[in-house]
């Protein structure tokens, strides 16, 4: 996997679907899937949902999917829609709401093991991010990698996504942040817990908290690997 911000700016550059897509592709490859999808749905003025999908499974899959209106069968939809937890695909998942049979369909199209990522934005956007691959992996430690490695993908790739759908002037206005807002969070997309920000900073841990929830409102967000996301969007970190 590469550098998360390495990982981002691959994302974040892509100024259109053409170059959202070809980055999603080649990253999935690096983190170890052959597959991904990403699909956001906001609403419209008038409140009826709109859709915007890019995605990188077969073709084969996807005509099937559209033909069969697979996607109010899906789980992962379902849970996406409701949940704001990460799953990895299995058998036991899909058995519990009788789909076996469309997972089993979906094996038979090279998309055997795989992990769809939830991401649910203040304001009622919501994005679903699958990423898949044709053969399952048995190690424990390496899917809990793949599916860390997957989150932060996500997070990256949803407010990509949401850029490419904004209009300008929605991104123009950059959120203002003290100096040790910044500093706090140029620290946490660095990996730096609260407690290590406020040893390199010599303030209190405490401080430090205070700070990045002051952040992740100003940026409208949920959470840290939100609000990195979103500062790499707006040009707040580089």
């Amino acid at each position: 996997m590469p550098g998360s911000f390495d990982l981002m700016s691959k994302i974040f550059d892509a100024s259109t679907d053409q170059a959202f897509f070809s980055a999603m592709e080649t990253i999935s490859r690096e983190i170890g899937f052959e597959r991904f999808m990403v699909g956001t749905q906001w609403f419209d003025d008038n409140g009826a949902p709109v859709y915007k999908i890019a995605s990188g499974y077969p073709p084969g899959w996807q005509r099937l999917y559209a033909e069969r209106q697979y996607a109010a069968l899906d789980p992962t939809v379902h849970h996406c829609r409701t949940s704001t937890d990460a799953i990895v695909w299995s058998e036991d998942f899909f058995a519990q709401s009788g789909t076996l049979h469309f997972f089993e369909e979906a094996r038979s199209h090279g998309l055997g093991f795989g992990l769809s990522v939830p991401v649910h934005e203040a304001r009622g956007v919501k994005t679903m991010v699958s990423l898949a691959r044709d053969q399952p992996i048995s190690d424990p430690r390496e899917q809990q990698q793949l599916l860390a490695a997957g989150k932060v993908l996500a997070s990256c790739a949803h407010f990509a996504h949401r850029g490419l759908i904004a209009t300008e002037a929605a991104l123009a206005g950059r959120p203002p942040m003290s100096a040790q807002e910044s500093q706090c969070l140029s620290w946490v997309a660095l990996g730096k817990t609260s407690a290590e920000i406020g040893q390199i900073m010599s303030i209190a841990e405490p401080t430090v908290v205070f700070h990045i929830k002051n952040v992740m409102e100003k940026l409208d967000v949920k959470n840290r690997s939100q609000a990195i996301a979103v500062a790499f969007r707006l040009g707040l970190l580089t």
